[in-house]
């Protein structure tokens, strides 16, 4: 909790709120509450009404819908749809316990050529810190794709008409995943920012560096772990469709490492702290 606005101020309230080593120093809080990163500190001046606070961003994924695969070799099949993809920021104070959930990647399923109207099943959702994306939907056979974060691909079937068109995404988490032609025999799901087209998976979006939330094509294979990514389908051969990508919860801030949780990496000045599972961030 922040320090005293007024009154006596001591180095063993100073190093109660942002740590330090035994014997304490002033020299170690050079930069911390007000403090000058270098030079003179002065106890009241500096630390009143301070707190150990600091900045952190953070990437919010959620896992993606399955694909499909039929025994049918005429058939095209959806794509699952990417999961949800936010990012945010927040100041946090130290000592905080901060819950993380991620949501898993829906698995492949196979469906008979002869039952109509099936699908894969949506991946989980994820959130942190009040902010939170659902899973992608599941690609289909002969109906349209499901709903979620991303809309799931179409499926096509080459003697029942036309594609089926993608399920709605959800504001702000991705796009609609779309049908295709009788070519290309079903959409890939629709990546967060992009609408999925042909048979491609939607375009993700990159979050310092690395691509997350992009759609499973049809005839595409397994999304990656942590990555939010959709289940390619079958497309034009027997089997089942592949598992989606599951979730992913990073967070990171400038300088060494404050906080516990996740797996924890340091790059460009930065740490992070990757989780692919729920958990617990504790500042």
């Amino acid at each position: 909790m922040p320090l005293t606005n007024s009154g006596q101020i001591s180095m063993s309230d100073i190093a109660g709120e942002f740590g330090g080593s035994v014997p304490h120093a002033l020299s170690e809080y050079h930069g911390k509450g007000n403090a000058p990163s270098s030079g003179e500190i002065q106890l009241a001046a500096d630390f009143y009404g301070t707190a150990n606070n600091y900045s952190i961003e953070y990437l919010v994924v959620a896992g993606g819908g399955g694909g499909v695969g039929t025994n049918d070799s005429s058939s095209g099949n959806g794509g699952g749809g990417a999961g949800g993809m936010r990012t945010g920021s927040a100041t946090v104070t130290a000592g905080t316990a901060m819950s993380v959930n991620v949501g898993g990647g829906a698995g492949g399923v196979h469906v008979h050529h002869a039952y109509y109207n099936q699908g894969a099943g949506n991946g989980g959702g994820s959130s942190f810190n009040s902010t939170s994306c659902s899973g992608g939907g599941g690609g289909s056979y002969s109906k349209n794709g499901s709903s979620g974060g991303s809309g799931g691909g179409g499926g096509f079937r080459a003697d029942h008409g036309p594609s089926w068109g993608g399920g709605s995404g959800t504001s702000g988490e991705g796009n609609n995943g779309m049908g295709s032609s009788p070519s290309l025999r079903g959409g890939g799901g629709g990546g967060k920012g992009s609408a999925a087209t042909g048979h491609g998976g939607g375009s993700g979006q990159s979050w310092h560096g690395t691509t997350y939330a992009t759609g499973g094509a049809s005839g595409g294979g397994a999304g990656p772990a942590g990555t939010g990514q959709g289940g390619g389908s079958r497309r034009g051969s027997y089997g089942s469709g592949f598992n989606a990508g599951g979730g992913t919860v990073i967070i990171r801030y400038s300088g060494s490492q404050r906080g516990n949780g996740g797996t924890v990496t340091s790059s460009g000045g930065y740490t992070y702290h990757t989780f692919t599972s729920s958990g617990t961030y504790t500042t």
